[in-house]
């Protein structure tokens, strides 16, 4: 039967090969690894350099008794072996050794811990940190392709957290290896390629878990959704942590934070037309730590216009616009959850209709009426808020 080894290479250097995969790669009648990787571990065998996309067929192709196929880092840390592993199973047994990962080297170098670290892979993917960052104390990414070490901080940097800590590890274990250390926004102005690692810290990170009450805002003059709707709001919307959700007419922000605590890994564009809301808006979002969090000035539907495409979207105020703004969301996700408040009678009504002529599944309606005590002499009074309904629809009904 033929054996296939898929070998954890590590930062490529020969010597940081584990003794296990060091003998599995001499004992091979053949080795292949991607261009860089064969080069540097030709010290010690000769390894055919293939492309990534072509390792397996290259190991099959090759009618040896064993091969073994070398990949970067550890196969179990964002790595191409279990894609491997499938191809290669119908042709023989399979055996993975591992290697030390990008994130334990980058780490041991720094003299860092890792185990209290979110890990994420933006190697050749779309996607950000700002979610990350805002509530996490330790972010550690692999990055290249669209998402370059020097892009994602300039994202920190423009959202406001361009002083958290961060180090750039750049081409470890090879010659041109480059650590850098200082701030996001000091990081922003590196030129790093494909090959690098990124670690920030950010001492003061937000409590997701953390529900946000009324008192925790700024609100001068602008309405502002009460914690009891919101909150109610946020749970019939239940976006997930790496979703992408609007909310329109975000006015204080204080939906919009709600939300992105709840897409802690994802992010929250709050579109807004008044300027003192904005105002208002982005000095909450820096106080309570919410970075994830973008203001965007204009009007719905014209501002959602070059936004990501939602997952989910809170409707708090429409400007007359309701069926449009619907319609538009619809045609950026077909299958986007929304949930609209309504204060007035006659928006109920014309809320519940757009919801239904525009396609929406599940349309349901519910009524809120709280009430919150205040102390009066040595008695507690209710005081009554104003009565809100909330609308909520997901996806488009069988045609």
């Amino acid at each position: 039967m033929r054996q296939f080894w898929i070998i954890g290479a590590g930062t490529g250097a020969p010597e940081g090969l584990t003794g296990e995969a060091r003998a599995a790669l001499l004992r091979a009648d053949r080795a292949f690894a991607v261009p860089r990787l064969a080069e540097r571990l030709s010290a010690l065998r000769p390894v055919e350099a293939v492309p990534l996309s072509q390792l397996a067929e290259a190991a099959t192709a090759a009618e040896v008794p064993g091969a073994a196929l070398l990949v970067s880092g550890d196969p179990g840390f964002f790595s191409a072996a279990r894609s491997l592993r499938q191809a290669l199973a119908p042709f023989g047994e399979v055996s993975v050794l591992c290697g030390v990962s990008s994130l334990q080297a980058f780490c041991a170098r720094l003299g860092e811990r890792w185990d209290d670290a979110a890990f994420f892979s933006l190697h050749g993917r779309a996607g950000g940190l700002l979610g990350a960052v805002s509530y996490q104390p330790k972010v550690f990414a692999l990055t290249g392709g669209q998402k370059r070490a020097q892009d994602l901080c300039r994202e920190l940097a423009e959202a406001g957290l361009g002083g958290v800590r961060v180090a750039v590890g750049e081409d470890l274990g090879a010659p041109g290896e480059r650590i850098f250390h200082g701030t996001a926004e000091q990081a922003a102005a590196l030129d790093c390629g494909d090959l690098a690692v990124l670690l920030v810290e950010n001492d003061r990170p937000a409590d997701p878990s953390r529900a946000l009450f009324d008192r925790d805002f700024v609100r001068g003059k602008v309405p502002m959704t009460k914690q009891e709707i919101r909150w109610a709001a946020a749970a019939l919307l239940s976006p997930g942590p790496e979703d992408t959700v609007y909310d329109i007419g975000a006015g204080t922000g204080s939906v919009a934070l709600e939300l992105g605590r709840r897409a802690c890994r994802g992010m929250v564009y709050a579109v807004e037309r008044s300027p003192e809301a904005l105002d208002l808006l982005d000095t909450n979002r820096r106080a309570l730590g919410g970075f994830n969090v973008l203001p965007v000035a204009g009007r719905a539907p014209e501002a959602l216009r070059d936004l990501p495409a939602p997952d989910a979207a809170f409707i708090g105020g429409s400007g007359g616009e309701l069926p449009v703004i619907l319609t538009a969301l619809r045609e950026k996700n077909p299958a986007v959850r929304v949930v609209i408040s309504a204060i007035a009678l006659e928006t109920l009504e014309q809320a519940r209709r757009a919801l239904r002529e525009c396609g929406f599944a599940d349309v349901e309606v519910c009524q809120i009426a709280a009430a919150r005590g205040r102390p009066a002499g040595g008695h507690t009074l209710l005081t009554a808020n104003n009565p809100v309904f909330l609308l909520s629809g997901g996806g488009l009904r069988d045609a």
